[in-house]
């Protein structure tokens, strides 16, 4: 079913000077301003991309949620809350112990941030989670939501501009899986997570997207990517025209993006660029094209024997990080891995031609290699989950016990 939105509107500024405040202004001015957002008494929340305790483009630089803040506050907000729940890969509380929600709001600047204007920060896994219906939900019906994200007056969503080996792109529309409890984010993260986070946006309205566009992430984002210097601010009414827009800024067609699609046929906002007005600098005139996520494995690895048995995306790609990190360790003989299974009952060579190790990726590898992980024994190794996230950092930090290192 096609929706019928009117004209939307998407403006687009350049960073000049290094002015991101300046930027940030003018893309919202371009919109109608602040004033049209946020009236006096009004309590604001803003939800940057804080999804792990590193620098941009990984996360949104604390540069233009400075801008929000300082925007919002001068319109009259009588509170302005800056909220996230970061990513589940790592955190201390599944016991992989890397780094915890404080690490992020420190080491992305954020701390600073809400020390220099007077805005709160709020981890939203520190406070409450309410379970809320959403209507006409399709993969959630109801979903424990953070309540920083409800009691509030207007909320203003500030995405990161980056590629995503999982959903092709990261940018509005799935800055809002941040809104969810761990337990929500890891157990609808394969093929349904777009319909699950565009349900998300059924019942959490996005009142104003301000897109961080000053450096990007190209390739295998949303952490391992490469930066692509961009200096561009974005800002919409509309999620979906902003995310459409966003995504065209990186050389992609909007219509090709899945989480577009969905959220533009089940009425979220306005996905079709010929519906879109673009305002302040053009299209053609800033955009680049971003390098896709590669999350092949054929051929890259030529020190282990890869054996597949049709594995999905997200397993590809986090067997192409559990990989890459290994290699990154300079292990001596690579840890003694030699083999990895991945997929659907992988063919189970005999265990005579497995020297060392073998790791098994994704429950789908482990569960149908039963007799031959039983044959290898402790060289089995198993990295579990659908998919294998925090399971591939637990196993690497075993190794670097293993090896005499010290976890990171």
């Amino acid at each position: 079913m096609d929706m019928d939105y009117g004209k939307t509107k998407v403006s687009v500024a350049k960073v000049e000077g290094g002015d991101v405040y300046a930027a940030v202004k003018k893309a919202v001015d371009l919109i109608g301003g602040m004033g049209r957002f946020v009236k006096k008494g009004d309590r604001v929340t803003l939800k940057p991309n804080l999804a792990y305790p590193y620098a941009p483009p990984a996360t949104t630089d604390p540069r233009v949620t400075k801008a929000v803040a300082q925007l919002a506050l001068d319109a009259g907000a009588s509170r302005v809350l800056i909220g996230d729940s970061p990513a589940y890969s790592c955190k201390k509380i599944l016991g992989v112990g890397r780094w915890t929600n404080q690490d992020v709001i420190d080491k992305t600047g954020h701390a600073k941030v809400a020390e220099e204007t007077g805005a709160q920060i709020v981890d939203f896994d520190e406070g409450e989670f309410v379970m809320t219906d959403i209507p006409d939900g399709v993969i959630l019906q109801e979903a424990p939501i953070a309540k920083a994200m409800l009691d509030t007056d207007v909320v203003i969503n500030i995405p990161a501009l980056k590629m995503h080996f999982e959903t092709f792109v990261t940018l509005g529309l799935k800055n809002y899986h941040g809104i969810l409890p761990d337990h929500y984010k890891v157990q609808w993260h394969k093929d349904e997570i777009m319909q699950k986070i565009v349900d998300l946006h059924k019942v959490v309205k996005t009142h104003l997207t301000i897109l961080d566009g000053l450096v990007g992430m190209e390739g295998l984002g949303p952490r391992c990517g490469s930066p692509v210097e961009m200096n561009l601010i974005a800002a919409s009414a509309d999620v979906v025209s902003l995310d459409a827009v966003a995504t065209e800024l990186m050389g992609v067609d909007a219509w090709k993006v899945d989480s577009t699609r969905i959220a533009h046929t089940q009425g979220i906002g306005n996905g079709k660029m010929e519906n879109i007005e673009v305002v302040g600098e053009k299209i053609a005139d800033v955009k680049k094209d971003f390098e896709h996520p590669d999350v092949s494995i054929d051929g890259h690895y030529p020190m282990f024997k890869l054996i597949k048995g049709g594995p999905c995306v997200h397993c590809y790609g986090r067997t192409k990080i559990m990989c890459d990190d290994l290699l990154a360790e300079n292990f001596d003989n690579y840890a003694d891995v030699s083999t990895v299974f991945v997929g659907i009952n992988p063919k189970q060579i005999p265990v005579e031609q497995i020297q060392g190790k073998a790791l098994f990726i994704g429950d789908c590898a482990i569960n149908t290699t039963g007799n031959l992980r039983y044959a290898l024994g402790d060289r089995a190794v198993c990295v579990d989950g659908c998919p294998p996230i925090a399971s591939v950092h637990r196993e690497l930090d075993k190794m670097r016990e293993e090896n005499g290192k010290e976890k990171l």
